[in-house]
């Protein structure tokens, strides 16, 4: 099936509407950020305690709450299309978007584990083979990889770095794999301190919020 990608920050409700009217009975479609939908609408006060989904007029510079409820259930609810939404942010998500039989299943993809580092490894750099036919060279060179794995694997530290970032590091040594060995611990330590001045950058805007 074909796969189409909407970023709900650079949509709005009219759009997202036309561009799922468009789409083929049977494909796979991914909404990206779907925590940026609501953000310029909220629920109808009067309507707190009950089960109805009514909201505020909505604006129409951005995607809302209430015209991504009526896409999920509209157009998109259709038995051979596969929709898959993401999020950084699923407590900012709205009951009414996550209740059963809008959202199926969810996934939470937690940070990365060193089995998950050593498995980033070999999948970037397994696929380097020589340029050779004999079998004996390509099981030297897999069990080169191998070590390397593991000796890249114990340098990350555990749930400390999402895949992406593992991936986007490695991607600078596409054609150097020990260098990536080589260069990683000085990459962990400017990622957690980057990681630590944003923590903190990001408390003292709340403080000066509630300040």
């Amino acid at each position: 099936m074909d796969i189409y990608v909407v970023s709900i920050p650079g949509a709005n409700d009219q759009m997202l509407k036309s561009l799922f009217a468009g789409l083929p009975e049977r494909c796979v479609v991914l909404l990206e950020d779907i925590d940026a939908a609501g953000s310029a609408c909220s629920r109808d006060s009067s309507s707190e305690d009950s089960d109805s989904d009514t909201y505020t007029r909505p604006r129409s510079k951005e995607v809302t709450l209430s015209g991504l409820l009526n896409v999920l259930d509209g157009v998109a609810s259709q038995e051979d299309r596969v929709l898959v939404m993401t999020t950084n942010h699923p407590k900012k998500l709205d009951q009414a978007l996550t209740r059963p039989g809008r959202i199926d299943r969810k996934i939470e993809f937690q940070l990365a584990d060193r089995g998950i580092a050593k498995e980033i490894y070999r999948f970037m750099f397994g696929q380097l083979k020589r340029n050779t036919t004999e079998v004996s060279q390509h099981e030297r060179y897999d069990e080169k990889v191998e070590r390397q794995a593991e000796a890249f694997a114990v340098k990350v530290p555990e749930y400390g770095f999402s895949p992406a970032e593992i991936m986007s590091y490695l991607l600078q040594y596409r054609h150097c794999p020990a260098a990536a060995i080589d260069n990683c611990s000085q990459w962990v330590d400017n990622l957690l301190r980057e990681k630590k001045v944003k923590k903190e950058a990001s408390k003292d805007g709340r403080k000066n919020q509630h300040g």
